[in-house]
């Protein structure tokens, strides 16, 4: 396995971890902690997909990097 494999499969697992955590109501989605999970989840995800040529895949993980970065900057 490649270290652009294991921050894909890193990214994958701390995308679903905040949205299980979200989904059990453990945090919710405007929390400080599900903000930072979106935020570098979704940026390892935009790596992954980058280094494998996946384009449609970097546009959606910059928007999500993009808005993650914008709410935790917001509700400072």
């Amino acid at each position: 396995m490649t270290i652009v494999e294991i921050i894909g499969w890193l990214g994958a697992g701390l995308l679903l971890l905040g949205f299980s955590l979200n989904l059990f109501h453990v945090i919710t989605a405007k929390s400080r902690t599900y903000l930072l999970l979106n935020l570098f989840s979704s940026a390892m995800l935009l790596y992954n997909a980058y280094m494998n040529g996946a384009f449609p895949f970097v546009v959606v993980n910059s928007v999500w990097v993009i808005f993650s970065a914008y709410q935790l900057v917001r509700n400072k």
